[in-house]
């Protein structure tokens, strides 16, 4: 099956040094800056990180979710438990408790958030209650996402002629590991099959880095990962050894919608095809500065679109808005099939004008006038979202980014 997303080489950038390639380097760096600016996603190779470790999680991610719903829910912590989004946590099918964000996505997972002082192995320490094997190959996994990041961080400023420091994250860079499994539809509840294994939805915040399921798109009936190319759902067809990267709706104000945060889905394999009997397991690295970070549009993006915002008010809205979910849902909910590309470029509109109307936050603002701002804000009532419903959002998202 031909599928959507450029497969770049980003080996010139592993590693602390100069690329010794000038010439190499300027190459990939440009094809970077056309394949954000274009669909928004790419495929990388020449990263670094083993296979073997590579082969290691996915296995003990298997063996996990394979143990008996009892096992697992001793490690999970419930919705409002602040452990939850500092600690990680387990999180079962929505036919079993509530998600996120009270979504019906027919999928379970689990969630490692970045320790505070940035040491990936204190997640293995015992009164956490992880899982021991998945826990210290997520934890050796997670180091190397954090060293293919500062390799991506540094293309994007070469991609965009910046400094190479310019998107370093911060003291506490806002990272979490996230381990799905996606039950075979034969398995589902009969209310979540044939829908989306899941929803049409952008990134809120930095680069995400995916490992995508071998099996994705593996023939016409399979279904997995697809974009939203100007109205049209595309595959992403997996490469052998490779990451999909993507990035959220905080590098697209960051680079003054220069790139694009390109909204994305899971399609369910077909009912009675033999992909309906194969589960599907991903790993998803979500990244993103420290939410004290100033973010405002780069100075080679043109004259800015954005005011500056500090990455934890720039979240909050979105939290708010749900971005370009909101429409999709909306048109779901109207048992409209969702069009790809109005629904994508009408919530742009929407994040564009609330994020660029906020105030500039004062020290003593604490953020707290963009959110009233926000949420009084008409296009909230056109989202179809109530007052309500956007503060229910805002401890979901907080528990999303560990705040």
């Amino acid at each position: 099956m031909a599928g959507v997303g450029t497969t770049i080489d980003v080996a010139p950038f592993v590693g602390e040094s100069r690329p010794a390639d000038a010439a190499t380097a300027a190459a990939v760096a440009e094809e970077w800056d056309q394949t954000f600016t274009s669909s928004g996603f790419a495929q990388i190779v020449g990263h670094g990180v083993d296979p073997a470790l590579v082969a290691a999680l996915r296995k003990a991610a298997a063996d996990f979710f394979a143990l008996p719903l009892e096992e697992k829910l001793a490690h999970q912590r419930e919705l409002g438990n602040p452990a939850a989004s500092t600690l990680g946590s387990y999180s079962p099918n929505s036919d079993v408790a509530p998600q996120l964000g009270d979504h019906d996505d027919p999928l379970e997972g689990y969630t490692f958030y970045r320790p505070p002082d940035g040491d990936w192995m204190r997640i293995l320490a015992p009164e956490l209650g992880h899982p021991t094997a998945l826990a210290a190959f997520a934890a050796m996994y997670a180091v190397q996402m954090e060293r293919v990041l500062h390799s991506l961080h540094r293309l994007s400023a070469a991609a965009l002629e910046l400094p190479d420091v310019f998107f370093d994250a911060g003291k506490e860079p806002t990272n979490l590991l996230v381990i799905s499994y996606y039950p075979p539809v034969t398995e589902l509840p009969e209310r979540q099959r044939g829908k989306p294994r899941y929803r049409a939805h952008s990134d809120y915040t930095g680069y995400t880095i995916l490992l995508q399921d071998e099996d994705d798109h593996a023939d016409d009936a399979s279904g997995g990962l697809e974009i939203d190319i100007d109205g049209r759902w595309a595959p992403v067809v997996p490469q052998p050894g490779s990451f999909v990267i993507n990035i959220g709706d905080l590098f697209h104000l960051w680079t003054n919608d220069r790139w694009r945060s390109t909204p994305h889905r899971v399609s369910s394999p077909a009912l009675g095809s033999a992909a309906a009997s194969r589960g599907r397991l991903i790993a998803a690295f979500f990244t993103g500065p420290s939410l004290e970070t100033k973010v405002q549009p780069a100075p080679t993006c043109g004259e800015p679109k954005y005011p500056t915002l500090s990455a934890r008010e720039f979240l909050t809205a979105m939290a708010v808005s749900k971005s370009k979910e909101a429409q999709y849902k909306a048109k779901a909910e109207a048992e409209t099939e969702p069009a790809a590309g109005g629904a994508a470029d009408a919530a742009d509109d929407a994040v564009t004008a609330a994020v660029a109307s906020a105030p500039k936050p004062t020290v003593s603002d604490g953020g707290g006038g963009i959110v009233a701002k926000l949420l009084a804000a008409p296009w909230l009532s056109a989202l179809g979202w109530g007052v309500v419903a956007a503060l229910v959002a805002l401890p979901y998202m907080a528990a999303y980014s560990g705040w």
